[in-house]
């Protein structure tokens, strides 16, 4: 039987940079996409610029910065047999650690934890008593964001750079 696979980008912190934004939607082939905050209008400027919105599924939350806009500020989704929770992550402290994001993940029966908020890479394994934890860095500071690969129910992550030239 062959293997079940998929491709989900995440992204966050994008503070500004359309351009990046729009090189990542236009570029990376995927079949998800999460979005963690702090950009929903540059999400949406990015999709306006490539002229539609892309084929695959985007969940949405609002970061610290995103003031006005109705997105939630966490959420569940399943994928691949994987359940991701998703959030910006400043209303778990994930500056000063990562026990609380963890746990309420966890409490959920999350797999995985996405969150933003710190600009900076971040992956721990997951435990028997907690879920997978994945930051994608900023789109912003250094351009990246992350990929992970799930495969029958099994994760993979990385992280990837939109080109110097954008």
């Amino acid at each position: 039987m062959p293997s079940e696979q998929y491709r989900i980008l995440v992204v966050s912190d994008v503070h500004g940079r359309v351009a990046r934004m729009r090189w990542v939607l236009k570029n990376e082939p995927a079949d998800a996409l999460f979005f963690l905050g702090d950009g929903l209008y540059d999400l949406e400027q990015a999709i306006a610029a490539n002229g539609a919105a892309p084929a695959y599924p985007i969940y949405r939350v609002c970061g610290n910065c995103d003031v006005g806009y109705p997105d939630p500020a966490e959420g569940l989704a399943p994928f691949g047999g994987v359940l991701f929770f998703y959030t910006h992550g400043h209303h778990y402290g994930v500056k000063s650690g990562y026990e609380r994001i963890s746990g309420y993940a966890a409490d959920r029966g999350a797999d995985v934890a996405l969150f933003g908020h710190t600009h900076y890479k971040a992956l721990r394994a997951a435990t028997e008593f907690s879920p997978a934890l994945f930051n994608p860095g900023s789109l912003r500071d250094g351009g990246s964001y992350g990929v992970i690969t799930v495969t029958d129910g099994n994760c993979s992550f990385g992280w990837k750079q939109v080109p110097q030239t954008w």
